[in-house]
């Protein structure tokens, strides 16, 4: 699926910690149709003119002013941005005088994008340091259900085949299949992994369905298959 291009014309500009830092709801604001267009040129220039874009926001520990553009560029050319941020982070953890409030932003950003890039750059800096950055899994997940199915992106963090990934992956699915909504994406997701609705033999070697605790519960499983076999027929009638 391919990812949104936000761009809110009616929303007034907020500084780039609010639109980064806590939950960050809004990814790109701007105050005129205008501005709107000026913004979404970032995405238009060659890819050359975004890298050295992004490593001078990098450089200067994301400045106001660029947050728009910087959020608009992060969630429509992640493969890009997501590795540069996750580089500036490592290089910033191994000086003394490293800036807490910077690794912590960056860090956020990363989750946001919510996609495999994210799962990626995460797990290598849970190598570095997993106490700090091991929560920013469960967070990526929760952010891909802002642009995309999280359950695509959970199965490819359990196909990065990292013990560590692995763990965190899993428990977010536990806690997060406690809702029917998320049983319907996990539904969804398995429809389209396997081209079908599954069955009790996919449940068995499903990467999600067999590291749960005792493989879920019959009434999980019966929910998802339900679900599953609705997704179907919908997609069937159109």
């Amino acid at each position: 699926m391919p990812k949104r291009l936000l761009v809110d014309s009616h929303s007034r500009r907020m500084p780039f910690a609010v639109i980064c830092l806590a939950s960050l709801l809004q990814v790109c604001v701007a105050q005129t149709a205008k501005d709107a267009e000026t913004v979404k040129k970032i995405l238009q220039v060659p890819e050359a003119e975004q890298v050295e874009f992004v490593r001078s926001v990098l450089e200067q520990h994301f400045p106001e002013n660029d947050g728009d553009r910087f959020s608009l560029l992060l969630v429509n050319r992640s493969a890009l941005v997501i590795p540069l941020i996750e580089s500036k982070i490592e290089t910033e953890l191994s000086i003394s005088a490293r800036s807490e409030p910077f690794i912590e932003l960056a860090s956020a950003m990363i989750a946001y994008a919510g996609d495999e890039y994210s799962v990626l750059a995460v797990s290598k800096l849970i190598h570095i340091d997993e106490k700090r950055f091991g929560i920013l899994i469960g967070r990526t997940l929760d952010n891909a259900v802002k642009w995309r199915n999280p359950f695509w992106v959970a199965y490819q963090a359990l196909d990065l085949g990292d013990g560590t990934v692995t763990g965190y992956t899993t428990a977010w699915a536990e806690s997060a299949l406690a809702s029917n909504r998320m049983q319907r994406a996990w539904a969804e997701a398995m429809l389209d992994k396997y081209g079908r609705v599954p069955d009790e033999s996919v449940w068995a070697t499903d990467p999600i369905a067999s590291r749960l605790k005792d493989r879920a519960s019959p009434e999980l499983r019966q929910s998802v298959f339900q679900l599953a076999t609705e997704a179907q027929s919908k997609r069937q009638r159109q």
